[in-house]
């Protein structure tokens, strides 16, 4: 095996193992979503009882995560049509963070049409989104884990977190450590996540992907194939 290659490897499951914990705790929190959300009617109210798991989560994945929630499928809740409880670090606190969820207004924020709440409902099995803009994020650059909350075979919400650009990249950076060869971190479609080089910069599009048969994917337990790989990009 070459440097190179060792290297990626090594890269690629330390990456993988902060992810599966990740999505370990999105099952817990989807699993209390269970015990909150019934089949018949819920209040938005009573989703404020995910705080404490919430609060668990940012705490055990410091730098990792830096929100998460639960988003309800449309027409589930007795006193709201849609319902986006997430929550927020802001300045050390966890935060609720308000959406405009009327569709008449301008700023209207249609979750039910991000692809993090679309594909895993389609799919019925977690996935993992990005790197793409946060909506009304300063332009901030996120990833977000998502899987189904479902009761009695029926998806009824996405619970998610967000992952911060700057804490993968430090996590690929410190682990392939000091290398000659450009190496990037890319998602299925060619996007940049990470690299060691300036040439490739994090939510770029990486062109001809498919032509690195010697790619390294990162495992992820819980998705059924890996969206991400590296790849030595010179």
């Amino acid at each position: 095996m070459s440097a190179p290659e060792s290297a990626m490897k090594s890269t690629a499951a330390s990456l993988g193992q902060r992810l599966d914990r990740v999505f370990a705790d999105l099952t817990v929190l989807a699993e209390k979503a269970t015990g909150i959300i019934a089949p018949s009617g819920t209040s938005r109210n009573m989703l404020e009882a995910l705080k404490p798991e919430v609060a668990r989560i940012v705490e055990d994945q410091a730098g990792l995560v830096e929100s998460a929630g639960v988003s309800v499928i449309p027409g589930l809740l007795d006193d709201a049509d849609t319902w986006h409880q997430w929550w927020s670090l802001i300045d050390g606190q966890l935060v609720f963070v308000p959406h405009n969820l009327n569709p008449a207004s301008v700023n209207y924020y249609d979750y039910t049409e991000m692809t993090w709440f679309e594909r895993p409902l389609a799919s019925g099995r977690p996935e993992l989104i990005g790197p793409y803009l946060d909506f009304g994020g300063a332009n901030t650059k996120i990833v977000t884990a998502s899987r189904p909350v479902v009761i009695e075979s029926r998806t009824v919400a996405i619970a998610g977190a967000d992952l911060t650009m700057d804490f993968i990249e430090r996590i690929f950076l410190r682990n392939l450590g000091r290398r000659d060869e450009p190496i990037a971190l890319i998602t299925e479609t060619g996007k940049v996540v990470a690299s060691n080089s300036a040439r490739f910069a994090p939510g770029t599009r990486f062109e001809r992907p498919e032509e690195h048969p010697g790619s390294v994917p990162v495992p992820v337990t819980e998705l059924a194939a890996s969206p991400w790989r590296l790849i030595v990009a010179g």
